[in-house]
C-alpha cells in the first residue's frame, strides 16, 4: 500500500498541483471531503496541468492533500513530509529551469525508493539501517 501511494504521489508531484495555504483543514477550491486523497490530487492534476510553472504550484497542492488525507492515517508521517519536502524542491528546480522535467522525476524516484526500503527496515526493526537511509534522504535535501 505504501508503496501505491509513493508512486501516486511521484506522479501527481510532478504532473502539476498547489493551494493557497497548504496546511489548513480544508483544502479551498475542492469539493472533497477529508480522507479522498485520489480525488483531491485529482483536482490537483486538473488545476495545475504538466508544463513548467505548474510543477511548484501542483506539488502544493498535492503536499497539502496529503497532509489533510494521508499524514493522520500514515506510520511514519516523518518520511511522508520528507518526502514532501523532496518533492517541492525537485518541482522549484523544474520550474525556474534548473532541472528537467524527466531529471525531476527520477530524482524523485529515488527518493520514494529510499523511503520504501527506510519503511521496510523500520517495520522489521532495523532501526539502524533505516537511521542511514533516512539520513541518506535528508542529505538529498541539501544539494
Amino acid at each position: 500500500m505504501w508503496r501505491s501511494w509513493t508512486i501516486g504521489f511521484i506522479c501527481a508531484a510532478l504532473a502539476g498541483c498547489t493551494l493557497p495555504s497548504p496546511f489548513q483543514g480544508m483544502v479551498p477550491g475542492l469539493p472533497n471531503p477529508p480522507g479522498n486523497l485520489a480525488a483531491d490530487r485529482a483536482a490537483c492534476n486538473k488545476e495545475y496541468p504538466p508544463r513548467v510553472g505548474n510543477y511548484l504550484p501542483h506539488t502544493e497542492c498535492v503536499n497539502a492533500a496529503i497532509e489533510r488525507d494521508a499524514i493522520p492515517l500514515a506510520r511514519y508521517p516523518d518520511l511522508i513530509r520528507l518526502q514532501e519536502r523532496l518533492r517541492a524542491k525537485y518541482s522549484a528546480a523544474i520550474d525556474r529551469g534548473a532541472l528537467s522535467p524527466q531529471a525531476g522525476e527520477r530524482k524523485m524516484r529515488e527518493a520514494d525508493e529510499l523511503v520504501d526500503e527506510t519503511i521496510r527496515d523500520r517495520d522489521r526493526g532495523r532501526n539502524q539501517v533505516a537511521g542511514h537511509r533516512l539520513a541518506a534522504l535528508e542529505s538529498m535535501l541539501q544539494y
